[in-house]
């Protein structure tokens, strides 16, 4: 790997802003400084900020982890998810997809690092939604079993309603297994999500506020319990379609940013022009700003990716944009417990870095060192899967 130093005027430190240089070196941060007497590379406006981790992504680039994938499908998504500043992900993927991330996991890529399986279900109660017509399975131990072992040991987080029958021995096995187990498109009480708390353990709320009861008087159902436990982690969708900038204030005076992990639950329309497509054989309705609602007029994912979350957080919520970036970087490196690693900018991690302008677009990525997005240089007509744009049926 060649060694380059950068200078920028925002490089996010642990420490903080520093207007000065970063060299980059064998895969690895070596020297921040304010002062450089070598070569160098100016980047401008560019800010430098650490590379984000989203924990909960579904697809992007016309890429999608919910369709039978082939390892090009896994290859191609990863290279799309690092012109958004991704360097790390794990798949929230349906079974069909778990055999290629895992063979890709073993292979050498352009793209964000894939840091295990995110498996959304399949055991749901859903509530808080527009649900027309759908159910799931009860929590079963044995088809646990059968899912961990398809992702061939992969697997990092499993979702699931805890208040099910049977979702207590689930959660069991799951910690056994070391893998992070998600409250999950749950139709809980307030008294059914302390319960489950204090009986098996939950370590973090899927996309927080959504698929789950609201805040109410009488029951501040699954909502206000979450945010009222002080050993729990939270991922937060904030383009400001899944949650309104109040809401997101409220949750932050409850909890520290450092508990939140920013996330997209992107699908693989995230990227793609606004307009209507198919999904799962239904339509979905995709607007500029990122919302997607299927025939139901229920939310189905989201347009939009972190880095533009970010963007949201800073300008409409009145988020730092330190703490907006920590949240979609070091916070889920400390979830995954990755931090040693990755997840902030220091000397000895790895040069996870996204290079980003004044409007929150992403111009440069490296992944360990390398460079893995120059949009000076690259075509996203390249990069995305264009042949997802046949399930564009109109405009």
């Amino acid at each position: 790997m060649s060694k380059i130093t950068w200078k920028s005027k925002n490089i996010l430190t642990e420490q903080g802003m520093v207007d000065g240089y970063i060299t980059i070196d064998d895969g690895r941060i070596s020297n921040i400084s304010q002062n450089y007497d070598g070569e160098f590379q100016d980047a401008g406006e560019l800010s430098i900020y650490p590379g984000i981790i989203d924990i909960h992504n579904h697809g992007f680039g016309g890429w999608s982890m919910t369709d039978p994938c082939e390892d090009r499908d896994i290859l191609g998504y990863v290279k799309a998810l690092a012109t958004v500043g991704v360097t790390g992900i794990l798949p929230t993927a349906k079974e069909e997809a778990f055999e290629a991330v895992a063979r890709v996991m073993d292979q050498e890529y352009t793209g964000a690092k894939i840091y295990g399986i995110h498996s959304e279900g399949p055991f749901w109660a859903r509530g808080g939604e527009n649900t027309v017509g759908m159910t799931w399975p009860l929590p079963n131990v044995d088809e646990t079993k059968r899912l961990v072992e398809k992702a061939g040991g992969r697997m990092a987080m499993m979702a699931i309603a805890p208040e099910l029958p049977g979702a207590y021995d689930v959660i069991r096995y799951l910690h056994a297994q070391n893998i992070k187990v998600a409250c999950c498109h749950t139709k809980a009480h307030s008294e059914e999500i302390y319960a489950a708390q204090k009986e098996v353990g939950l370590d973090i709320a899927t996309h927080l506020g959504n698929g789950m009861q609201g805040i109410h008087h009488r029951n501040v159902g699954a909502l206000g319990a979450l945010l009222l436990l002080d050993d729990i982690n939270y991922e937060v969708i904030t383009d400001l379609n899944h949650i309104c900038a109040d809401m997101l204030k409220i949750m932050f005076r409850l909890q520290p940013y450092e508990k939140f992990c920013l996330i997209s639950d992107s699908n693989y329309i995230a990227g793609l022009p606004a307009g209507t497509y198919i999904r799962y054989d239904r339509e979905m309705f995709a607007d500029e700003k990122g919302l997607i609602l299927n025939s139901d007029g229920r939310i189905c994912g989201s347009g939009k990716w972190v880095l533009n979350n970010i963007g949201q957080l800073v300008n409409h919520v009145g988020v730092p944009v330190e703490e907006a970036v920590k949240m979609a970087s070091l916070s889920p490196a400390r979830f995954l417990g990755i931090q040693e690693e990755t997840g902030s900018i220091r000397e000895g991690k790895r040069a996870d870095l996204m290079f980003v302008d004044r409007d929150f677009v992403c111009q440069r990525t490296y992944v360990g060192g390398e460079l893995a997005f120059d949009r000076s240089a690259e075509s996203m007509e390249q990069i995305f899967n264009q042949e997802a744009l046949k399930r564009r049926v109109q405009e």
